[in-house]
């Protein structure tokens, strides 16, 4: 592996372990977000066991109302409007990690609305691709006040959300959006994100009970959509930075056709 390769333990969720024997979801035929309701007051043993074998819908639906629920695990609890969780394809190949929700998101309680989103619909749209292939998430799932950075106390309370989603996603490749989120992910703090963009980073899955065998996701960083938009403006050549952005995604897509490639 390359020198500059990191790894992140992922813990697993705690609703999440090997099924018991003749375990069944709790309705035939149900949503989503029906399943997930309806074993809400259940055991904790009895939701191990139907966790197992839950579609990933339903354990990110799941997760979404009973673990992060009304979340006051930090002070951002306070001046949020909502909790933006995430949105996508809980079968996504590509999972794509942003720093924290701004005002758009936090009215809406989807990650991604503003601007700032609709460059990131761009760069798919480019790719053959839309909202409805990729899953997005942020490392933050409450808003900071003014859009200050995270600060590590919130990162800590908060991680454990995006690193179930993770879990539950399995995704052959993150996308990380910013330094922040690539920081998260591949645990590097000294790296720049010039130096992660150049670097070969993995997130590593530990194996639990759901999984039989530990696994690495490979991380891309790249630019955050915002900073292109600001690169546009006075501060510098933003169309060199939408280039090098492109660069990255294709990367990322290659990382995709690799792990869906047949093996022989």
């Amino acid at each position: 592996m390359d020198p500059a390769a990191a790894s992140a333990t992922v813990a697993a969720p705690a609703t999440v372990a090997p099924p018991a024997s003749g375990a069944r979801l709790p309705i035939a035929d149900a949503t989503a977000a029906d399943a997930a309701r309806a074993v809400v007051t259940q055991s904790a043993t009895d939701l191990r066991d139907r966790a197992a074998q839950w579609d990933t819908a339903t354990k990110l639906e799941y997760l979404r109302r009973r673990n992060v629920g009304d979340c006051q695990r930090c002070a951002l609890s306070r001046t949020r409007t909502n909790i933006v969780f995430g949105v996508g394809n809980p079968e996504a190949r590509i999972m794509f990690v942003g720093e924290a929700p701004g005002a758009d998101e936090d009215r809406q309680g989807e990650p991604f609305v503003g601007r700032a989103g609709q460059r990131l619909n761009q760069w798919l749209t480019t790719l053959g691709l839309s909202r409805a292939d990729v899953y997005i998430a942020n490392v933050l799932k409450c808003r900071p006040p003014g859009n200050r950075d995270p600060r590590p106390e919130e990162v800590d309370r908060c991680s454990p959300f995006l690193q179930a989603q993770i879990r539950a996603i399995a995704p052959a490749v993150l996308v990380a959006l910013g330094r922040h989120a690539g920081m998260l992910l591949s645990k590097r703090d000294d790296l720049s994100l010039r130096a992660m963009r150049g670097a070969t980073l993995h997130y590593e899955v530990q194996a639990t009970g759901d999984r039989a065998t530990a696994h690495r996701i490979p991380i891309v960083v790249t630019y955050h959509p915002a900073y292109v938009l600001r690169q546009e403006g006075s501060e510098g050549d933003g169309e060199a930075a939408e280039r090098l952005v492109m660069q990255d995604l294709e990367r990322a897509l290659a990382w995709v056709r690799s792990a869906d490639a047949p093996r022989s």
